[in-house]
């Protein structure tokens, strides 16, 4: 006999079946939507909810900006020894762009 035709025996009888292995699960779901269902929702205030929306929009650029002055800052001063008060003058970096496109 081969593992598929065991497996529909064992299918045929009930055993194993993925229906008894989630059965719990299913139970414990429908209690908790029977509670969480009838239940109001907390409701926040409408400052709380644009606060939350601004830090949730607004995480990913803060991190990008932040590793913007950490690269910077690494290039710079780590990578080309240059003294560290440097790195955030605006005169550096137009100095910069000013060798890397100036006309020959």
């Amino acid at each position: 006999m081969s593992m598929a035709d065991e497996r529909i025996d064992r299918e045929a009888i009930g055993f194993g079946s993925q229906a008894d292995e989630v059965g719990p699960e299913k139970k414990k779901r429908a209690s908790r939507a029977k509670t969480d269902g009838g239940s109001k929702k907390k409701r926040r205030p409408k400052g709380v909810k644009v606060l939350l929306w601004f830090l949730r929009k607004s995480i990913v650029p803060l991190i990008m900006l932040i590793m913007l002055a950490a690269g910077l800052y690494i290039g710079y001063v780590v990578v080309g020894k240059q003294p560290e008060e440097d790195v955030f003058q605006w005169a550096t970096w137009r100095h910069l762009y000013d060798l890397i496109f100036a006309e020959a």
